[in-house]
């Protein structure tokens, strides 16, 4: 299974947008699922209920400093380039979504909904529409960036 796969798997079984990203990838960088899960807990909905940031985003944003950082405490060495990344993988996330920002994401679920086919709406196991397609996005972009990790 492709992990942007396990990522929506683990959304709709129940957990928050960022904790889906976070723990499909925590496995290869040494976190262990529940320190994922805990460390994300309070991304979802758009940073702890703001809507600002989108969690999934965030979680992304998570994964590539676990991917990029060289560890180097008070250096600072790998900030730039780790923050080129963001942005890239930012812009691709909006240039897909249409926006970060999770309160303008969320406005797009009424329409979503009336669009969508019975089945898909009952596989949704209740959780926004939208958010399923923003944790997939974030997932597909992550799993191009890594490569077959």
């Amino acid at each position: 299974m492709k992990r942007a796969d396990a990522a929506v798997e683990k959304f709709i079984g129940g957990y928050n947008c960022s904790q889906a990203i976070l723990s499909a990838y925590c496995d290869l960088y040494g976190i262990d699922e529940v320190t994922a899960f805990k460390l994300a807990e309070g991304f979802g909905l758009g940073m702890g209920g703001y809507k600002d940031e989108c969690g999934a985003a965030t979680g992304m944003f998570m994964v590539l400093g676990l991917e990029n950082s060289d560890g180097e405490l008070g250096k600072g060495t790998t900030k730039q380039s780790t923050y080129a990344k963001v942005r890239e993988c930012g812009d691709s996330f909006k240039e897909e979504m249409g926006t970060i920002m999770c309160g303008e994401l969320l406005r797009k679920e009424r329409d979503m909904k009336a669009a969508a086919a019975p089945e898909e709406i009952e596989a949704s196991n209740g959780k926004n529409l939208i958010c399923i397609k923003c944790v997939e996005c974030a997932a597909k972009i992550l799993d191009e960036k890594l490569g077959d990790k």
